[in-house]
């Protein structure tokens, strides 16, 4: 990431990550409790947004801090994966794994150290979020269409 470096093995993580709350959390759930994944994903994300109201309980800074964006980061890939689909969870995965290799590259590669860098990275992605979704959806044939909204 722009600011700590990003290798293979951090990305293999975040990929087993997001396969496990899709098909743990989400396919695997709503199999059990015989619902629709849409609804699944619906009462993850309250449960989710429940548990945020009450991390101010978390007694020790950095856990609360660390809890809470765990918790943030599944939410984020929940509603992300309930608005593009959750069949293309696996494409998701893989355009997130392109994203946070694109946004580690330009920040190390053209921008450390430089006026401006965080500012320029931001600019970057808005620019390579737009242009990975429209090349996803001309290979897709699931139109997953990831950089719009």
């Amino acid at each position: 990431m722009a600011l700590c470096g990003f290798n293979q093995e951090m990305l293999e993580g975040l990929s087993g990550f997001y396969k496990g709350l899709v098909e743990h959390g989400i396919l695997e759930r709503s199999k059990k409790k015989k619902q629709a994944t849409e609804t699944t994903i619906n009462k993850e994300l309250e449960d989710m947004n429940d548990f945020l109201r009450e991390t101010r309980r978390i007694e020790d800074p950095e856990i609360k801090d660390l809890t809470e964006a765990l918790t943030k980061h599944a939410l984020s890939y929940y509603k992300f994966v309930q608005k593009k689909g959750v069949k293309n969870y696996k494409e998701i995965i893989q355009f997130l794994n392109d994203y946070y290799f694109a946004m580690d590259d330009k920040y190390y590669s053209e921008l450390e150290g430089k006026p401006e860098a965080m500012k320029k990275l931001a600019i970057y992605l808005n620019e390579k979020v737009k242009k990975m979704g429209k090349q996803t959806s001309q290979t897709n044939s699931n139109n997953l269409n990831i950089g719009n909204h």
